[in-house]
């Protein structure tokens, strides 16, 4: 007499049993990926542990429901057409394992990122398949956050217009977090009046919108982020809109508010604030769904990347003035200079950036490493911008002196080069400012020229102050160049004469190939003080 079925079996058990691969059944239900048994309807009939725990579900649970129902609405088109290309290839006798990625909804509500592989099977006449799955959510958030952190670099070293560069600073915070809208606001430090500088996602201000805002804070009422520069730290702010909409101190904006939240309900709204030095310029808002809180993680990634943000707003604030006030050269030189600075940091980044990239297919838990390593070269990256922009500052002579302001140029050079620099300086000359910023920029395009140019080993760097005129000299012991033919840096150096020219003085140059370069600027201070 045949043995009796238990009518208990699963229908994974079954499945098993009927193909003789019961010892299968064991390394299903052992296995760290999530396995689902579907019907034709996409219905589950069986779930390892591994899919319960995934998706937030006991068996029970999951038996009562279907694939759509844990499938976001946005992805639920592109999963019918999935399913239906799997059908129709089984049916068509292509049994092959179908691969396939895109999100999960959670019993919590929250979306996961997964890649699938789909086996279709037939079974006593029934379409059955099994779909095996694994959480990629962290890894592609890793990948995103280090092109974020790349693009990020790459846009604060190239600062462009206040706007575009905030915009691009904005999509890379959506992408890299999930959040679904990033603003960057900006205080006016005349009047404290609030400027929105850049932004992207489904909560970007529409027509009127910035102004009615502008228009509010201008009336008194508080600005959401204010909390945030303020206190100076994070502020996670829930069911911000409701709160809005009770307070009569917001009614320009309330219409706007009131169309959002017919958009997507009650969100989350993290505000970071926006630090330069001890400086706070303004906040960064990132918005998040509804149940979607971000972690201690995430917010010290937005920390660093509205820190990141600041040093963009002040680069960019720096570049607008240079252009209000400096000749065509002198912009050209100062991007040139903001770009050497930092070139050997963004190369650097783009390598650990392409590094963890690698390792995230592998074992995403060995990416730390280098996206450390990319966080340490964008910091020292900032830094060293920070250190050339206050170099730059023309109120630095008056602050510190000539003497002191070329000092600090030899340093870098030094530093940055590694090259032998030689300097003979005098006590601080008593002359105008005017002949101070005259000296300085010559004797800096002349280094530049020198370490760009002369592929020299020793530099030697010499100012001399008489009672009608101060004398700079740069020496240098590198390849030379032809004085009356074209030769790299002469750009440079005709900026230089025209410098010397303008300040009534004269500007000598004394080179040829293989013999080095000497420049000898004489710039007179009959003037005085």
């Amino acid at each position: 007499m045949p043995k009796r079925r238990d009518a208990t079996l699963s229908p994974l058990s079954t499945f098993s049993e009927r193909l003789s691969l019961a010892p299968l059944s064991t390394f299903f239900e052992a296995s760290l990926d999530g396995i689902l048994l579907l019907d034709e309807e996409g219905r589950y009939l069986h779930a390892n542990p591994t899919a319960c725990q995934l998706m937030g579900y006991s068996l029970e649970e999951l038996k009562a429901r279907d694939l759509f129902m844990n499938t976001p609405p946005h992805a639920q088109e592109a999963m019918r057409k999935h399913l239906a290309e799997v059908r129709a290839k089984a049916a068509a006798g292509h049994s092959r394992p179908q691969l396939g990625s895109g999100s999960l909804l959670r019993a919590t509500g929250e979306e996961r990122e997964i890649e699938w592989i789909v086996a279709p099977f037939l079974m006593d006449g029934r379409k059955l398949a099994v779909v095996m799955f694994h959480d990629v959510t962290d890894a592609h958030r890793l990948a995103r956050k280090a092109e974020a952190l790349r693009q990020i670099a790459s846009t604060v070293a190239v600062a462009g217009s206040l706007e575009e560069t905030l915009a691009t600073v904005a999509r890379a915070v959506v992408e890299a977090s999930g959040s679904i809208y990033c603003g960057l606001f900006l205080i006016d430090e005349k009047d404290k009046s609030v400027r929105v500088y850049g932004g992207y996602g489904e909560g970007h201000p529409i027509k009127g919108e910035k102004e009615a805002w502008e228009a509010v804070v201008r009336a008194g009422a508080p600005a959401p982020g204010f909390e945030a520069v303020e206190r100076g730290e994070p502020v996670i702010l829930h069911d911000l809109g409701e709160r809005l909409l009770a307070d009569p101190r917001y009614a320009l904006v309330h219409p706007f508010i009131r169309d959002d939240l017919t958009k997507c309900a009650s969100t989350t709204v993290a505000n970071l604030p926006m630090r330069y030095g001890k400086r706070i310029l303004g906040w960064m808002n990132v918005t998040y769904t509804p149940r979607r809180d971000p972690s201690d993680a995430e917010i010290a990634f937005l920390g660093a990347i509205a820190d990141h943000a600041a040093v963009a707003s002040e680069i960019a604030r720096l570049l607008v003035e240079a252009r209000e006030k400096a000749a065509l050269e002198e912009r050209q030189r100062l991007a040139r200079e903001l770009h050497d600075s930092v070139s050997q940091a963004l190369y650097g980044i783009a390598l650990g950036a392409r590094t963890a990239r690698t390792l995230l297919d592998r074992d995403p838990a060995q990416a730390t490493e280098p996206l450390d390593y990319v966080l340490s070269l964008a910091e020292a990256g900032l830094a060293e911008m920070r250190a050339l922009i206050f170099e730059l500052r023309p109120e630095s002579l008056k602050e510190e002196g000539l003497i002191a302001a070329l000092t600090k140029q030899i340093d870098s050079a030094r530093a940055r080069h590694k090259i032998s620099v030689q300097a003979d300086l005098p006590a601080e000359p008593a002359i105008p400012l005017e002949s101070k910023e005259t000296v300085y920029r010559i004797a800096q395009e002349a280094l530049a020229n020198t370490v760009r140019h002369a592929r020299a080993n020793r530099v030697t760097l010499q100012v001399d102050g008489g009672p009608a005129d101060i004398v700079l000299e740069v020496a240098d012991d590198g390849v030379g160049f032809d004085t009356n033919g074209s030769y790299p840096g002469h750009l440079g150096l005709r900026s230089m004469q025209e410098r010397a020219a303008a300040a009534g003085g004269s500007l000598e140059v004394d080179s040829a190939p293989g013999r080095g370069t000497r420049i000898r600027a004489k710039i007179p201070i009959e003037n005085g003080l």
